[in-house]
């Protein structure tokens, strides 16, 4: 086994224990994007360039949510700050990036599983702008991989596959995305 591929196994690994420490309330929405950050830092591994496997889709999905939700974050301190507009819009612009970035593997994972043992809907959310925009990909067949998303091209892939439910649900990780950071 590569270097590459043990460490895409200490990220595997990794998000598990990440999502079983929030899920138990050990800690909050914040400070597990704060420590999945540090991991993907410590971990030193960079996003696929070219995404070959399953492994490397959840790897990339995980990374560019991780650094967009990042870019949120930080630009929220500069919103109402005249004299730091640029960067906050270097920051927003990032975010965008990331989220694009994020859709592309997003894409590339559902193609490596040819839209089989999945289902996604529209999800209920208490953001009235954002209600209606963001659905939800559960992959069946894996432990808590739960994908989010507004691309429309993905999501006329997903109906085109008769996997996407126009019924809108509770979505199954409710309480972080509700959350607001």
């Amino acid at each position: 086994m590569n270097i590459e591929e043990c460490k895409l196994e200490e990220f595997e690994k990794w998000r598990k224990e990440s999502i079983d420490l929030l899920d138990e309330s050990k800690i909050d929405k914040d400070e597990f994007l704060r420590l999945n950050y540090d991991f993907f830092k410590k971990l030193n591994l960079k996003p696929f360039s070219q995404i070959n496997t399953f492994s490397q889709a959840i790897f990339n999905y995980q990374y560019y949510n991780v650094m967009a939700k990042k870019c949120n974050f930080e630009a929220k301190a500069y919103l109402n700050s005249k004299k730091k507009r640029k960067y906050y819009n270097k920051l927003i612009n990032d975010r965008e990036n990331y989220y694009y970035l994020k859709d592309i593997a997003t894409q590339r994972l559902l193609a490596i599983l040819d839209y089989k043992n999945l289902e996604s809907y529209y999800i209920d959310l208490k953001s009235k702008r954002l209600r209606g925009l963001i659905y939800e990909i559960n992959i069946l067949d894996e432990d808590r991989l739960i994908l989010h998303s507004k691309n429309k091209k993905i999501l006329e892939k997903l109906k085109e596959n008769k996997v996407f439910s126009t019924k809108a649900r509770l979505s199954l990780i409710d309480s972080y995305v509700n959350k607001s950071y």
